[in-house]
C-alpha cells in the first residue's frame, strides 16, 4: 500500500515526510524543492505489538510498516501541464491514498502560492486540477472508441462519467482500465502553526489537525506530554500515530501478527483477506505448501501467557484456508516444506 503527501507548494508536505519516515529531505522556503518524488517507509506504531514482545521476549521485533511518498507540489494549471503538474499527476496515479495537506499557518518567510492563506480555496485548486485532468483521460478514451459500435456500453459510462467531472463531482461509474484522480481516496490534513492559532476560514472541511512544527519540537517529549501540548493547541491530541491510523482505516487495513523463533512480527494486510493470502504474504513457500491454519486473538495470548499456554487451555483454534483474517489474529500456519 503507497500513502501519498500532495497540495500545494510550501504547505509543509516535505516536513510532514521527514517526521513520518525520520527521514532527511530537503526542506526550504520557496516553492518546488520537491522536483522528484521522495519515497520513504513509515513505521506503523503498535502497542500490542509491544505487549505481545512483553511475553514472547524476542529479540528482534518488526512493526508493520506503509510506504510513503512525498509528492512534487502542484500549481493551478497543473492538468495543462504548468509547474510540475506532469509529474504531480504521474505521482498521485500511484498511490492508494492521498493525505491532501493545506497550509493553516502565516509565516512571511515561507512564501506561499496565494497572497492570503485560505485553505479551503487551496483545496478547491488542487481538486479542480484532479477534474480537469480526469477530464482530459475521458476525452481521450471517447475519441478512440467513439466509432467503435461494440463500445457502446461503455461510451455511455463515459458520457456520464464526463458529465459528473464537468460538474465538479466525483462520478458513480467506474471503468476498470482508466484511472482517474479524482476518485482516489484521501484525507484533508490541515497544518498549524505550533500553537494551533490561525485566523483563516477552515468551516465546512472534515479534516485531521496537526503542526509539522509542533511535532518536530516535541519529539523528545513523552507520550502525555505530546498529548497534552496537542490537545493545548486545539490540534489532535493523537497527532501523527492518529493520523496513520486514519490511513489505515480508510484503507481498510489491519494487522496480524507472527512468533517465528527470535522474531515477533506485525503484519498488515487488507481486511476481509483470507489466512491463505496472509500466507502468500508471509512466504509463497508457506501459501504453496498450506495445511492448516492455528490462531490466538492477541488479548488471549496476553492473558494466557503466551501461544504454548494457549494451546494447553484450548483457547487456539484450527482454521483452513478460507479462513478470514481478524484485526489482532496471532497466526500459526503448519505447511508442507
Amino acid at each position: 500500500m503507497k500513502i501519498g503527501i500532495m497540495g500545494l507548494p510550501n504547505v509543509g508536505k516535505s516536513s510532514l515526510f521527514n517526521i513520518l519516515t525520520q527521514g532527511h529531505v530537503q526542506v526550504a522556503k520557496f516553492p518546488f524543492t520537491t522536483i522528484d518524488r521522495n519515497v520513504g517507509i513509515v513505521i506503523i506504531p503498535d502497542e500490542r505489538l509491544e505487549k505481545i514482545i512483553e511475553v514472547t521476549k524476542a529479540p528482534k521485533i518488526k512493526y508493520a510498516s506503509i510506504e510513503l511518498v512525498d509528492i512534487a507540489g502542484l500549481i493551478k494549471g497543473a492538468s495543462r501541464g504548468d509547474g510540475l503538474g506532469n509529474k504531480f499527476l504521474a505521482h498521485i496515479r500511484d498511490v492508494d491514498l492521498s493525505i491532501h495537506l493545506l497550509r493553516c499557518f502565516d509565516d512571511p518567510d515561507i512564501p506561499h502560492t496565494d497572497v492570503q492563506i485560505r485553505p479551503k480555496f487551496d483545496y478547491e485548486i488542487v481538486r479542480t486540477e484532479l477534474f480537469l485532468a480526469d477530464l482530459a483521460v475521458v476525452e481521450r478514451r471517447l475519441d478512440k472508441i467513439k466509432k467503435k459500435a461494440e463500445c457502446r456500453d461503455e461510451l455511455r459510462i463515459l458520457d456520464r462519467i464526463r458529465e459528473a467531472l464537468n460538474n465538479g463531482q466525483i462520478p458513480d461509474d467506474r471503468i476498470d482500465d482508466l484511472p482517474l484522480l479524482s476518485t482516489k481516496k484521501e484525507l484533508i490534513v490541515l497544518n498549524f502553526d505550533e500553537d494551533g492559532k490561525s485566523r483563516v476560514d477552515i468551516e465546512g472541511l472534515d479534516a485531521y489537525k496537526i503542526s509539522t512544527k509542533l511535532e518536530e519540537d516535541i519529539g523528545g517529549f513523552t507520550e502525555d506530554e505530546r498529548r497534552s501540548l496537542r490537545k493545548d493547541a486545539g490540534l489532535n491530541p493523537d497527532g501523527l500515530a492518529g493520523l496513520l491510523k486514519k490511513c489505515m482505516d480508510e484503507l481498510s487495513i489491519i494487522l496480524f501478527y507472527t512468533i517465528k523463533g527470535d522474531e515477533t512480527r506485525a503484519w498488515p494486510i487488507k481486511s476481509g483477506s483470507s489466512v491463505i493470502q496472509a500466507a502468500g504474504l508471509i512466504h509463497t513457500d508457506i501459501q504453496q505448501g498450506f495445511i492448516k491454519a492455528e490462531i490466538l486473538n492477541w488479548q488471549d495470548f496476553i492473558s494466557k501467557g503466551g501461544f504454548g499456554p494457549a494451546q494447553q487451555n484450548g483457547s487456539t483454534r484450527i482454521e483452513g484456508k478460507e479462513y478470514i483474517v481478524k484485526d489482532g489474529d496471532i497466526i500459526l500456519i503448519k505447511f508442507r516444506k
